[in-house]
Parts: C-alpha cells; structure tokens; sequence
C-alpha cells in the first residue's frame, strides 16, 4: 500500500507543477503581445482580393499584429484614394494580418493599391526573451509529463511485485 500513498504524494506534485506551467504560458503569451513596439508604420503594395475575402498585407511575419492601414491609392492611378469605409483590418497574430473589402468596396477587386501608412506590433528584444521563455516552459510541463508517466508505470510495477 506505500505505492498508493506515493501514488497521492506524486498526483499532489504533479497537479502544482501543471499549474505552475500552464499559470505562465498564460502570462507569457500576453507579455509576448504588450511588449511589442506599436509605433511601426511601413509602406505596402498589395492586389486587393474580392468582397469578403481576406487580403494578406505583406508576406508572411512581415507585419505581425496589424493595425491599421490608411492612405491606399490607386496604383496605376495615384489620385484615385481607397476609403476606409471600403474594408476592415483584421490584426491577425505573429504572422501577419489583413484586410476585406467590405460590399461598398466591390470596385476595388483585383485592384493594385498602394498603402502609405501600414501600422503593426513589431518584434523587440523582450518580445523575443518572452517567446523563447514561453518555449522553455513548453519544454518544461513535456518532461514533467514524460517523468510523471515514469512514476506511475513504476508505481503500477510496484503494486504487481511481490514482497
């Protein structure tokens, strides 16, 4: 019956090791976001894509965390200005957002634009230390799974051996 008891004892270590993990993956994930630099702008070029569809603004990561983009031309007609009230802006996450022509827009599809003001979360330094501690608990709560599971196939062994 020691194995039943140790049983409890590891379930107890177990449960405030899982709480620990998963209490600073949460805490992490956030930080990673509020320490970014919000006072990014850039220009971007972009074919717009019709009513309702998303449009990638900027490849992959280029513009993590969208939020804004203003002054779109017409790009072989530079006169011709794209109104806000034609799309929304969907910030999107680390790999970059978008925007949506709305009905009113329906002119704009396939169309060329040129954006002046392009405004995004970008990466920092604490960013980063953020992102690379969250991966280390990741790493972390994995091996604390794999020894809990070494534990309890040695207690079951235990229960099945004899004295």
């Amino acid at each position: 019956m020691a194995g039943i008891e140790n049983l409890k004892n590891y379930a107890l270590i177990t449960i405030i090791l899982g709480m620990i993990v998963i209490m600073g993956m949460a805490v992490l994930s956030g930080f990673s976001y509020s320490v970014r630099d919000s006072t990014i702008t850039a220009v971007n070029s972009t074919t717009l894509a019709a009513n309702g569809t998303a449009t990638d603004i900027g490849t992959t990561g280029q513009y993590p965390f969208l939020q804004g983009v203003t002054g779109c031309v017409n790009a072989s007609n530079g006169s011709t200005a794209l109104s806000t009230t034609y799309y929304t802006v969907q910030e999107g996450d680390a790999d970059g957002g978008s925007i949506t022509l709305a009905n009113a827009g329906s002119l704009w599809t396939g169309e060329d634009v040129n954006c002046t003001t392009v405004t995004y979360l970008a990466d920092t330094d604490a960013q980063a230390t953020a992102d690379t501690f969250f991966s280390g608990i990741s790493i972390f709560g994995t091996f604390i799974g794999v020894i809990v599971l070494a534990l309890i196939g040695k207690i079951i062994m235990g229960l099945f051996k004899k004295d």
